[in-house]
């Protein structure tokens, strides 16, 4: 079988999950450009101290992660109903949730500044951001779960327009409150909120559309769904934990050993690190979608195809952005500080070493994602807390030796040392040396389907199509399965994959076919990249002329012998799944 549609998914979906990052990192970049530009390296320090709070406010990824395997799981078995559900309940608890961080900020604002570090001279620049930022925090977190779920609607047009609308209402809004109102960093803050407020009504129209995969369903909140979410999203958790712990941490070193510069500098790698960090949480996340589909469906080829192609494109799109910043570090610390300022030096410094942990992190966060979706969550658990645990003990630990340089450094050092603890484990477990992709994923070798139960091919013609009928139904005879199971596999082989090369079949696009045969149940799986095509509407139009009966009458016999048939478009991927219990044993 062709692995282009598995490639071709995996390239979509990681664009989406950059962009959809980005959208939550973006805002905090532009009032760091903007905050530069007209308010000093002072003010930059104090939006620099609440770093950690925002960090904090990413605990709502522990729902919606857990959330998206557990919706992405519901796909794989084709069941929409709970998937519906399953997204209702989250974007109703998130939204509770940020409704109550949001009224804590606003009234608790002092308080919360003196905790974060803020002395008498940038108190009161602190105080008034969060003032301003704490209204769109609602925004924020639902807009997260938006964008991580917009790509399972195929509606990645609506992501990149959302996030075209935050930008540029969060550039005109922020000149706008500052020099035109004069209202400093609080201005700053409400135009950060008020981007967050647009953007997220321009994306939450998809889910309000029924005929979508992925619709927001009043009513559908489940305790128990929560639950699960929570417990498949603690390794976010975890992470966001030691973030925040981290921030905080490297924080307090900088000011004490360095000064205001180091922390503005600080601020500034955070929102470097926000953007070009989507690269490996993009490359991770969308893996981890695709890889709790093919887990659910148990169908290792193209777990094990999807595994590879994550690691080779990763790598290699995180490799060309770490060597651009280091290419770029002059031009791109010019943007935040000038040339004679300390910590134009610092930034230029930090640039050309930080970077290096972007190929490090790519291929640890995948190997993250691998086995969460496999359901190792101590293992996740641990390693998502010690990474960025890791980092701030290697900053306190070299403080006094290199100065700032031990922050920056500590970056790429945390990640290569869980990669040396994983490569430990692995050899560990197997006894040896291995470079194997099945080994260092930990997937069991009985692992879905026997092969000789398995049938794979890439069609595109109508040829092909019938030729393979034909081997199919040898091969369900082969396996037992009587004569009319045998010959409806065949027929719905026939049908459906030539309805596709019919209708909707252009040059450049693949279909890809997988039969299997467990328990005298037989499962036939049709996955195109073609333009959407829904059979199951086509086969309502059928029903409704019932007077022509010789009308599409394969497709009306397929429809009326299998036990279950699904489609579905997610990722700009169609997949139709018919399923034939074989009822009779001897014929």
């Amino acid at each position: 079988m062709d692995s282009h549609i598995i490639k071709s998914s995996f390239r979509q979906l990681v664009i989406a999950q950059i962009f959809g990052i980005i959208v939550n990192s973006l805002n905090a970049t532009i009032d760091t450009m903007i905050t530069s530009l007209y308010l000093g390296s002072v003010a930059i320090a104090a939006t620099g101290l609440f770093v950690p709070v925002v960090t904090l406010i990413g605990i709502s990824y522990v729902f919606i992660i857990g959330f998206q395997i557990l919706c992405s799981r519901a796909i794989g078995k084709g069941d929409r109903d709970r998937a519906v559900s399953l997204f209702s309940t989250g974007a109703i608890f998130l939204f509770l949730c940020s409704l109550i961080i949001a009224l804590a900020c606003i009234f608790f604002r002092e308080p919360l500044a003196i905790f974060l570090g803020a002395d008498d001279s940038i108190l009161e620049l602190l105080k008034n951001y969060i003032f301003g930022y704490a209204f769109g925090i609602p925004a924020q977190m639902l807009l997260g779960m938006l964008t991580t779920f917009l790509p399972l609607n195929s509606n990645t047009k609506l992501l990149y327009v959302s996030i075209a609308v935050m930008i540029v209402s969060n550039i005109a809004l922020d000149i706008i409150f500052i020099t035109v109102f004069g209202m400093g960093l609080f201005g700053l803050g409400l135009a950060t909120a008020i981007s967050y407020l647009l953007s997220f009504g321009t994306a939450v129209t998809s889910f309000f559309d029924k005929d979508n995969a992925i619709h927001f369903k009043a009513g559908c909140f489940s305790f128990t769904d929560l639950w699960h979410a929570a417990v498949l999203g603690l390794p976010n958790l975890m992470f966001t934990i030691g973030c925040t712990l981290k921030g905080y941490i490297m924080n307090y070193v900088l000011i004490s050993h360095v000064g205001s510069p180091a922390v503005a500098v600080m601020a500034v790698q955070g929102n470097i690190c926000a953007i070009v960090g989507a690269v490996p949480v993009g490359c991770a996340n969308a893996f981890l979608s695709l890889g709790s589909i093919y887990y659910g469906e148990r169908d290792k080829d193209s777990l094990l195809a999807l595994i590879r192609y994550a690691f080779k494109f990763g790598l290699i799109l995180s490799g060309s952005v770490t060597i651009i910043l280091m290419l770029f570090s002059s031009e791109i610390s010019d943007i935040f500080f000038n040339a004679p300022e300390a910590a134009f030096y610092i930034s230029e410094r930090m640039l050309l070493i930080f970077p290096g942990f972007l190929i490090f992190n790519t291929a640890f966060s995948i190997l993250m994602r691998i086995y969460h979706c496999q359901g190792h969550t101590i293992l996740v658990n641990i390693f998502s807390l010690a990474e960025n645990v890791l980092m701030a003990l290697f900053s306190v630990a070299f403080i006094n030796l290199i100065g700032e340089d031990s922050v920056w450094l500590s970056f790429p050092l945390s990640d290569i040392a869980c990669l040396m603890t994983i490569a430990l484990i692995v050899f560990v477990k197997n006894k040896c040396i291995t470079f194997s992709v099945q080994k260092w994923s930990d997937l069991p070798e009985k692992f879905g389907a026997d092969q000789k139960d398995i049938m794979n091919f890439t069609v595109a013609s109508l040829e092909q199509v019938i030729n393979i009928s034909e081997k199919v139904i040898a091969f369900c005879r082969e396996k037992g399965l009587s004569l009319r199971t045998s010959n409806a596999a065949g027929l719905a082989i026939e049908e459906m994959a030539g309805n596709i090369l019919q209708h909707a079949f252009k040059d450049g696009n693949h279909i890809d076919i997988r039969i299997v045969s467990e328990e005298r149940t037989l499962t036939i799986r049709i996955r195109d990249d073609c333009p959407d095509f829904d059979p199951k509407k086509r086969m309502k139009q059928f029903h409704e002329n019932p007077e022509d009966r010789a009308k599409n009458i394969g497709i009306r016999l397929i429809s009326k012998i299998s036990d279950e048939m699904i489609h579905q478009n997610n990722i700009g991927i169609n997949t139709l799944i018919i399923k034939i219990k074989d009822r009779i044993l001897a014929e």
